[in-house]
């Protein structure tokens, strides 16, 4: 019977061995209000998706506070340093988004994706260019034949120099063959405010930037950098369908420190996974035109090194910024 009883530990350890500790999540956390950074002005994509977050997360988050800190300046870099060097206890996060590994290669910053910890993906946005209602330009054919016309006039807002829109953009513009001029701005919500107000001819951004006025009719989306039309402007073509094999997302997740305890990131993926599940937030998001996509720390950490990879490729490719000049 002892010898039975040796052999099943034996067993026991062997198996837990073989397929290592499992890492619970702490369900004591938070205790305290927990800080968002958003790398860039209010209004942005990712500030507007991230304060619907924040409206439902004390139901999950033993009824503590998700604090939006806005933090604009050097393309993201500043929040994003801000973030790498905080304490890694889960109490300080920011954005996991393709600006995040397009600033990493476009130019030398004091941070790189090993400075953060995956958490989770939660959207994955097609980008579009916008101009104002009474704009000349109907579609992407027009706005590309008006551009080839006039090399450098058209002037394009972006949310931020060598961010994900305004690689997409430069993407855009040497597979159609034109020539923009390019105007950066502190987050996308400074961008849509000079569409507005007429300084600007177009910007480029994805949502939700700019829809609640394209919804009033104040402007107009030219086309989608996606796979599909968006479910709001059925109307509105791809660039796919109006002849441009072009595509450009933006993806939206949340990563925290490097070294953040893995009950911690568990914790937080609990967390923000039932936030997106929320009935509230998910109406939200559909007023905000943006497609949700779910991914958990492990595929998502795998999933921001292709990314980082790709972009890396396509800026070494194509001599932008300065990093590697």
């Amino acid at each position: 019977m002892k010898r039975m009883a040796k052999v099943l530990m034996s067993l026991v350890l062997i198996a837990v061995m073989a397929f290592g500790p499992v890492v619970s999540a702490d369900t004591s956390f938070p205790k305290k209000s927990v800080e968002f950074i958003v790398p860039w002005a209010a209004g942005g994509g990712v500030d507007l998706l991230m304060r619907a977050i924040a409206a439902v997360f004390p139901k999950y988050a033993n009824g503590q506070q998700l604090i939006i800190i806005n933090v604009p300046g050097g393309g993201g870099a500043i929040g994003f340093n801000g973030v790498a060097k905080a304490r890694p206890d889960g109490y300080t996060l920011t954005s996991g988004t393709t600006p995040l590994i397009t600033k990493i290669h476009m130019s030398e910053v004091p941070f790189s994706l090993e400075s953060f910890e995956p958490v989770m993906l939660f959207a994955d946005i097609p980008c579009y260019i916008m101009v104002p209602a009474d704009s000349p330009y109907k579609d992407l054919r027009d706005y590309v034949e008006a551009a080839k016309k006039n090399p450098g006039k058209i002037t394009l807002g972006n949310s931020g120099a060598g961010g994900g829109n305004h690689l997409v953009a430069l993407a855009f513009e040497r597979f159609t063959g034109i020539q923009l001029n390019h105007i950066p701005f502190d987050g996308g919500g400074k961008s849509f405010t000079a569409l507005l107000g007429k300084h600007i001819d177009s910007v480029i951004g994805s949502s939700p930037e700019g829809i609640p006025q394209a919804l009033a009719g104040e402007l107009r989306i030219l086309g989608i950098f996606g796979e599909k039309r968006l479910e709001e402007f059925p109307q509105v073509l791809t660039a796919k369908e109006q002849g441009f094999d072009f595509t450009g997302t933006m993806w939206r997740g949340i990563v925290a420190p490097k070294g953040t305890p893995k009950e911690i990131i568990n914790r937080l993926d609990q967390i923000f996974k039932a936030c997106m599940d929320d009935p509230e937030f998910i109406k939200s998001a559909k007023e905000m035109t943006a497609p949700l996509r779910y991914m958990g720390p492990k595929e998502f950490g795998e999933f921001m090194k292709a990314e980082d990879l790709r972009w890396k490729e396509l800026i070494i490719a194509n001599k932008l910024g300065d990093r590697y000049k």
